[in-house]
């Protein structure tokens, strides 16, 4: 069951954080004003979505790695972490997202480095999700993390093609806000049903 919630968990995410205009629409305007064809632009989105699911795995998996060695024989302290970390990340995001004031973001004006340095930012959910992980087999952890990879650049690929079509002009107005309260929903949910897994 754990492995379960934990996959859907990553799945959502990786899809969810693409989705935010923040993410895909600065690629769009790059590309626009760089004359990328099509088949490059999509390129450059799988690409990022991936390095950005790449970055978040590493931050999340040195956290293990340390985690496992601080507690070594003592997993249920992980387990326990995981579970306030996912609670804390996921009342964070509701509360960032409350407080959160609509900030004009002048897209014109970025760089495809930029764009590269905001894609290589890791996200800082993915931590408790792989403490939560370490009562798991390897090869568990390994699904959840190439899910995430996969979702991750799909997602942005699909909002900077749906973009290219001229689909997603109600998407691109949604306050970055919304996201975080649905994905600090998530997180909490998940918090939760760790917690109940353990007991």
């Amino acid at each position: 069951m754990l492995f379960t919630v934990l996959l859907g968990t990553v799945a959502l995410l990786g899809g969810l954080h693409m989705i935010a205009p923040d993410h895909w629409i600065p690629l769009t305007v790059v590309s626009s004003r760089l004359n990328y064809a099509r088949k490059k632009t999509l390129n450059s989105a799988a690409i990022l979505g991936a390095l950005h699911a790449i970055t978040s795995e590493a931050v999340g998996g040195t956290a293990l790695i340390v985690g496992i060695l601080l507690v070594k024989k003592y997993l249920t302290y992980l387990e326990i972490a995981s579970v306030v970390l996912l609670v804390a990340v996921g009342v964070y995001f509701i509360v960032n997202g409350y407080t959160e004031e609509e900030q004009g973001i002048e897209y014109g004006a970025v760089s495809f480095k930029s764009i590269l340095a905001i894609s290589a930012f890791p996200d800082f959910a993915l931590i408790p999700i792989m403490l939560a992980s370490s009562a798991l087999p390897v090869i568990n952890i390994g699904i959840i993390l190439l899910a995430f990879i996969v979702v991750s650049a799909t997602s942005l690929t699909i909002m900077v093609y749906a973009s290219t079509e001229g689909i997603t002009r109600a998407i691109a107005k949604l306050p970055p806000r919304y996201i975080d309260y649905l994905m600090g929903a998530i997180l909490f949910a998940t918090g939760i049903v760790v917690y109940l897994s353990l007991f």
